[in-house]
């Protein structure tokens, strides 16, 4: 069953300068409602942490102050 599901998963890894979208559900900014949208963003990946962890910086410039792990981000193509 393991080797089964290791050859499905799909590793997402990002680089330093990459545009990102985070995941709405996972920052409890407010609460959404059915037809809010889905994804923030975008935002630039400004530190790997190492293990799936990322920090991330607004187009601003400003870092956010908490973490944020692969499965809460998604590539944004700009």
């Amino acid at each position: 069953m393991e080797r089964y599901y290791n050859s499905r998963v799909r590793i997402c890894t990002f680089n330093p300068g990459e545009y990102v979208f985070r995941d709405n559900e996972a920052s409890n900014a407010e609460r959404p409602g059915k037809l809010a949208p889905k994804w923030e963003g975008p935002y630039l990946i400004h530190e790997v942490l190492g293990k799936g962890a990322y920090k991330l910086r607004t187009l601003d410039g400003h870092i956010l102050p908490r973490t944020w792990n692969a499965q809460q981000l998604r590539k944004c193509y700009m």
